[in-house]
């Protein structure tokens, strides 16, 4: 039953089409035969039957599969365990049961030997299709897509990197809030769309340090087209490995819940969007030496060094923090220190902490 509900609900055309005319059969059936035994027509119970004896018919040129499909992410943070459902037409019989044994053998020999063949031929039609993933993508495409999908006038363009709970890797995506919702479009081979409960995404967490060989990342971005073109610039940065002739790069990314790791370059949008806050978890920020006003320095100087802030947003956070602090209530001895580890750790200048001094003075 849940099968044949989930078809209903995720299945395509073809797959409600198929169903319904079988739960249609049956009700016009049962009801025939109810009316039957309530008149006494003997005529209305025969085609009750023969409509029963259809259904079984249509039933059986059909057989339901499914297919992986994330559902809409709980309010208690648990994926509702729904599955996308497809029919599969039934075609004749096979004469595979048929085989003898030494046809089997001889099968089973051919496929041994042309092994390595096939897998570099299939190797060579996964780069070809990842570089044109996109191609399918034009600008009337692109529109239909969006209105299919009601995405909003409001979207924010960014690149996923990667999630392993939503099966994504190098994704150019739009992302967009209704109410207590976040939508994400997905521009894969084939378009797809998330829901995940905005209650679930609170902060952002950041993921520094990830190698990765850049020749073999974004493949899909080596040719040019409308969706390279558009999402290019959210591409992330990559860094020269702190390991001695290293030949990986390394870049930082940033997550939201649950595992969706967003480059560096994207992440102020999902910021800006959802009035995320952001506060790394290492030694600075877990260290009970540090108060939170060194730390939230500390992690709008993260976002700078990654190319999130600019060298004006990371000003105006800074001085928003330094204004805070002037009028708390710490120790002068707290402050000064606090001022003195900020300069130490090439987070404000040497005037910025004389100013502030007197500031609060």
């Amino acid at each position: 039953m849940d099968r044949i509900w989930n078809a209903l609900r995720y299945g395509d055309r073809e797959t409600r089409k198929c169903i319904g005319s079988v739960i249609l059969f049956i009700v016009i059936g049962i009801v025939l035969i109810v009316v039957s035994g309530l008149t006494g027509k003997i005529g209305l119970f025969i085609v009750g039957m023969l409509c029963g004896v259809v259904a079984l018919i249509i039933s059986q040129t059909f057989t339901l599969v499914d297919d992986d499909f994330v559902a809409e992410t709980g309010k208690n943070g648990e994926k509702e365990s729904v599955s996308s459902v497809s029919v599969r037409k039934i075609g004749g019989t096979t004469n595979s049961s048929n085989k003898t044994k030494s046809e089997k053998k001889d099968a089973t020999s051919n496929i041994k030997e042309n092994d390595k063949k096939e897998d570099t031929e299939k190797n060579k039609e996964v780069e070809s299709s990842d570089e044109n993933r996109y191609n399918i993508y034009t600008e009337q495409v692109l529109k239909k897509i969006k209105k299919k999908y009601r995405v909003k006038k409001d979207h924010r363009p960014i690149m996923i990197d990667h999630s392993k709970t939503y099966n994504i890797k190098e994704c150019p995506a739009f992302i967009w809030r209704v109410h207590s919702k976040v939508y994400m479009l997905l521009l894969e081979k084939e378009p797809r769309k998330i829901c995940i409960s905005r209650d679930m995404i609170h902060n952002v967490s950041y993921k520094p340090g990830i190698k990765a060989d850049r020749t073999k990342e974004y493949v899909a971005f080596h040719k040019e087209n409308l969706i390279t073109s558009v999402f290019s610039s959210y591409l992330p940065d990559y860094y020269s490995s702190k390991v001695k002739n290293d030949p990986l790069k390394i870049k930082n990314l940033f997550m939201i819940y649950p595992d969706i790791c967003i480059t560096n370059r994207s992440i102020s949008q999902v910021m800006d969007l959802l009035y995320l806050n952001f506060m790394p978890e290492d030694k600075i920020t877990t260290s009970d030496k540090l108060n939170g006003y060194f730390k939230k320095i500390y992690a709008a100087n993260i976002l700078y060094k990654d190319k999130v802030y600019t060298i004006t947003e990371y000003k105006e956070a800074v001085e928003s923090t330094l204004g805070e602090m002037v009028y708390a209530e710490m120790p002068e001895r707290e402050y000064s220190l606090t001022l003195a580890n900020l300069v130490k750790g090439r987070l404000i200048s040497q005037e910025y902490a004389d100013y502030y001094l007197e500031r609060r003075k």
